[in-house]
């Protein structure tokens, strides 16, 4: 079964991929997948995203997902945990057997975008952070278009495998 996990920057995605790697099933951070993903402009042109990317650069571009790309690799498995999330994730939905939403409360994410740990450039100012709780809520809409089963992002790594891995 391929099964995909949504939720933006900031949710846990990261470390559930690496915690659900852990006990042996197929598990993998869209993120960490070089080839499948980049920032575009309107025009589909993909571009560098910048250090420290404020409104001009978020407002007039999209992280999207190669569907192509994300259709050869999930056929390598039978079985795949694959978190993530993209501007275009509507139009991978398809591909997927069934689709979960980490719901995640606003000041968790935010506390989770501050942590030292934490590797991903997204959510590093301000602006930044209002931009990840504007898409979360927008992730919340199309978890719901997508029929997607929530589940609180919040819960420990343990308590979220046992849900989705049954």
């Amino acid at each position: 079964m391929k099964i995909l996990i949504i939720g933006t920057s900031g949710t846990g995605k990261t470390y559930l991929a690496n915690e659900f790697g852990k006990k042996g099933v197929n598990a993998f951070d869209a993120d960490e997948i070089d080839g499948l993903h980049g920032w575009y402009n309107w025009k589909r042109e993909r571009v560098r995203f910048p250090d420290n990317a404020g409104p001009e650069f978020l407002e007039n571009h999209e992280f999207l997902w190669d569907k192509k790309f994300l259709e050869d690799f999930l056929k390598q498995y039978k079985d795949v945990y694959f978190f993530g999330n993209s501007g275009n994730v509507l139009e991978v939905k398809d591909l997927f057997d069934k689709v979960y939403f980490l719901d995640v409360p606003e000041e968790v994410i935010v506390e989770r975008l501050d942590h030292h740990s934490r590797e991903n450039p997204m959510g590093q100012t301000d602006y930044q952070k209002q931009k990840v709780i504007e898409w979360q809520r927008y992730t919340e809409k199309i978890a719901k278009e997508m029929k997607a089963e929530t589940i609180n992002g919040a819960l420990s790594a343990e308590e979220i495998f046992n849900l989705i891995v049954k």
